[in-house]
């Protein structure tokens, strides 16, 4: 990094000189450190002493700060938003979805499009930032709700409902219909209700598409015990007609 800054910086002495004061700003300098770092790399012991501070002080201005050593940025929380914040990292971390995301066409940003063009801006703080965390309120204030309102930040609202609305506001906003297609095969499928007499061979089928089912945890060691549990039979009240879910 720094010679990349000396590079680049080389023939203006001014430039160079606010590059490395915007630098101290950012990460704090440990002077004390400065001489057990040299020696620690010259000996090639470099990564056990780092000669600035990324742990932030309590007065730190946390808005300076650096993104986690980790390698990822978090969400800021707006207020109740931590629904949203942690569909939107789980929704990140699949690449494949992100990659699809950050690659759908926006041909109007403004309005027409605009959650779409604001998750495309979120994904890309998020993947090459290097802030420590991101400020999603533009990203929220796009979200309309089924009522055309915008979503109330201060008020929790139900994780799944709102995947739900999210999802159908942004395929609602991809344009090609191959690309809607692509973009429902991410998270979507069809349910097989199926029900069956024991007295014949005869099953009678229904399809339902689905964008998520809801899975019982409570008693279950693991989440294949919990899906096994989903699409197991259930003999109908008053008949022998057993109704089986297959995904």
């Amino acid at each position: 990094m720094a010679d990349i800054i000396t590079f680049l910086t080389k023939d203006d002495r001014q430039q160079y000189q606010d590059i490395i004061e915007l630098l101290a700003a950012l990460v704090p300098h440990n002077a004390a450190e400065d001489s057990q770092f040299a020696k620690s790399h010259l000996s090639r012991n470099a990564n056990h002493v780092v000669p600035y501070v990324m742990e932030l002080s309590f007065a730190f201005d946390r808005y300076k700060a650096i993104r986690s050593s980790t390698g990822y940025v978090g969400l800021r929380n707006l207020s109740n938003t931590c629904y949203l914040n942690s569909l939107f990292t789980q929704l990140f971390m699949n690449i494949s979805f992100r990659s699809f995301m950050l690659n759908a066409h926006v041909a109007d940003s403004g309005t027409a499009q605009k959650l779409l063009y604001e998750t495309q801006k979120l994904f890309a703080f998020m993947q090459n930032s290097l802030k420590r965390f991101v400020d999603p309120t533009n990203l929220a204030a796009s979200i309309r709700t089924y009522d055309d309102t915008g979503i109330d930040v201060s008020v929790q609202m139900d994780v799944d409902e709102f995947y739900n609305l999210l999802f159908d506001r942004w395929e609602s906003q991809i344009l090609a219909p191959v690309d809607k297609r692509a973009f429902r095969s991410f998270y979507g499928g069809q349910l097989v209700q199926q029900v069956k007499s024991k007295e014949c061979s005869h099953i009678s089928e229904r399809l339902e598409p689905f964008s998520a089912i809801q899975c019982d945890i409570k008693g279950k060691t693991s989440l294949q015990e919990s899906l096994q549990a989903y699409v197991d039979g259930e003999v109908m009240e008053g008949g022998s007609y057993p109704i089986i879910p297959n995904a």
